[in-house]
């Protein structure tokens, strides 16, 4: 831990769209709170960053809008990029597989989406850390979720290939070691009532665990500047 204290301080911005936001979390922080907590308590100093507020957190920035595809999160994360992120969290493509939107090339959209943040003048040498999707009750979503994850998956790994500081945040791992997967309807019922999409604040403390986890492996890469 202490070595990990004396790396850069982090400036993050979550993006995405409902689940970054934090839809069907009692506290409105979703993963961010929990997430953020962890970070701190490792010793680093952290910055939450984006051109929205959302929460009951006191570092509630995000840049998060309900409902976007990947295309249109790519447009909203130019809001954000003025604030110099050095770690960017995406969570994207829910929308791509519920809309059934050309599911073949949803990793091409995710890499114009990365190549945008990287060639921006203030986040050249930002880190990324791509997530790929929790499950969904969703019957399109369901349906297309495993192959928008493959995808990913093989961006990720191509663009480590190519020098890309970028890292894998596997919400849908093939093994579950750490208990980190995300269950239904156990982890997206509040009140007696199951999100066909959005979880809970224990499916959303899941998701910070493989966040930190992902931030813990660029960390260790060097890849955080």
């Amino acid at each position: 831990m202490a070595a990990r204290a004396e790396k850069v301080p982090l400036s993050i911005l979550p993006l995405g769209a409902s689940i970054t936001w934090g839809v069907n979390s009692a506290s409105g922080n979703g993963y961010r709170g929990p997430l953020r907590d962890q970070l701190t308590s490792a010793g680093w100093q952290v910055d939450m960053v984006g051109s929205k507020k959302h929460g009951n957190m006191t570092d509630s920035d995000v840049e998060a809008h309900s409902g976007d595809t990947i295309d249109q999160v790519k447009k909203a994360a130019q809001n954000s990029l003025s604030y110099r992120p050095n770690v960017v969290l995406i969570n994207a493509g829910t929308n791509d597989c519920r809309l059934n939107l050309n599911i073949t090339h949803t990793g091409d959209r995710m890499r114009s989406l990365i190549d945008s943040i990287l060639e921006a003048e203030d986040t050249r040498s930002t880190t990324i850390v791509l997530s790929t999707l929790i499950p969904s009750q969703v019957k399109n979503t369901a349906a297309n979720r495993p192959s928008v994850n493959r995808q990913f998956r093989e961006l990720v790994d191509s663009m480590q290939q190519e020098g890309v500081h970028i890292v894998l945040a596997d919400m849908d791992p093939e093994t579950d070691g750490d208990g980190d997967r995300l269950s239904y309807p156990e982890d997206y019922t509040t009140n007696g009532v199951a999100d066909d999409t959005h979880p809970n604040d224990n499916g959303y403390s899941k998701m910070a665990n493989v966040w930190y986890k992902a931030i813990l492996d660029a960390s260790d890469r060097d890849f955080i500047q």
